[in-house]
């Protein structure tokens, strides 16, 4: 545009140019979602860092941990406030079923029409329907997307970096090239796969991807359960990490490691918050203060602090689908309910 053609009273000065960052240009087209609760009020505002709370729209959450700590759970319950509060949810599952039963308790039948449910039985498959999703996917008004589990199809069609470098020394690769290539392949298909997942959260859907765990032995001072997928694009691309894990026949840990984009360090009761499993969803633990002389609960973590006090053939028995009998202590306050909540 020349000086000729603006109004008169900018024709003679520069227009300044205005640098917005994407995430503020994001956030302006759309108002704020409200949250999504997940039954534990102690959890939702561990999750938004501020009270009521709860899982965020617009931002993709990753909750990990081993099998049996109530992953799945946590999504069933913030699947059913999120069809109860008039949203749609599609659940897109990859290796265990959807808990249709499960959800029936939960969810009156009239809002069952709201949830859209998708199998993708191979890594393609998925990464198809995220990249190329068919028409009006997801639909209008979708308040979650949940992709149970994002890492189960990983490990069959990437071989460990052990495998690969085996394969070397045998001769079934040509060189090192080729070795390097493999290894990166993996990095680069979960780069992709956050992409889609945070394009979508940017519609204002709150996306949850359910992580395993694997485990860490080199270069670390004890064998340590980490989330299968992280690393790169995939730790850009999520903004909240939920560390799951298990102890007592049925009580269950949900620890925030990441908020907001930052990692949380200190492992207070802010970010850990105990609960219960129930047939309707999920509810705080109240029972630990009401029993008498009580000597603090044990947990078996899954993120590395120096803290921790583990044998490191109990951590390998969590990634083997096992539960561990060797725990260690925590602070007593973090169980502890200081303003009421459940």
């Amino acid at each position: 545009m020349s000086a000729d053609m603006l109004p008169p009273d900018l024709g003679s000065q520069a227009l300044p140019v205005l640098s917005i960052p994407a995430s503020q240009s994001l956030g302006s087209l759309a108002p704020p979602k409200d949250p999504i609760r997940t039954g534990v009020v102690r959890l939702d505002k561990a999750l938004a860092n501020s009270s009521p709370g709860g899982l965020l729209r617009g931002q993709v959450t990753e909750v990990y941990g081993p099998p049996g700590v109530g992953k799945t759970s946590l999504a069933l319950s913030l699947a059913s406030n999120a069809l109860r509060g008039g949203g749609k949810v599609v659940w897109i599952d990859t290796s265990s079923p959807l808990p249709t039963p499960r959800l029936n308790k939960m969810v009156p039948e009239s809002d069952l029409i709201n949830l859209i449910h998708f199998r993708t039985p191979t890594l393609p498959h998925l990464m198809a329907l995220l990249a190329h999703p068919p028409k009006n996917f997801p639909p209008d008004d979708t308040y979650l997307l949940i992709v149970d589990s994002v890492s189960s199809l990983f490990p069959s069609y990437f071989p460990n970096a052990v495998e690969l470098k085996d394969r070397l020394e045998q001769g079934k690769l040509k060189d090192k090239a080729q070795l390097q290539w493999l290894l990166n392949r993996k990095w680069n298909v979960t780069g992709d796969l956050s992409m889609h997942l945070a394009r979508f959260a940017a519609r204002g859907i709150a996306v949850l991807a359910i992580n395993q765990t694997h485990t860490r032995i080199k270069g670390q001072p004890r064998a340590t359960l980490y989330p299968l997928l992280a690393g790169g694009s995939w730790e850009n691309n999520v903004q909240t990490r939920v560390a799951m894990y298990r102890d007592l026949p049925d009580l269950r840990v949900a620890e925030i490691t990441k908020r907001g984009g930052r990692i949380t360090l200190a492992r207070t009761g802010e970010v850990v918050v105990p609960f219960r499993i129930h047939a309707d969803g999920l509810r705080g633990y109240q029972e630990y203060q009401s029993k008498p002389n009580p000597s603090p609960p044990k947990s078996s973590a899954v993120e590395p602090t120096p803290s921790r006090k583990r044998k490191a053939r109990e951590e390998i028995a969590d990634s083997q689908d096992e539960d561990s009998d060797e725990e260690f202590d925590w602070d007593e306050s973090l169980f502890e309910n200081k303003q009421g909540n459940p």
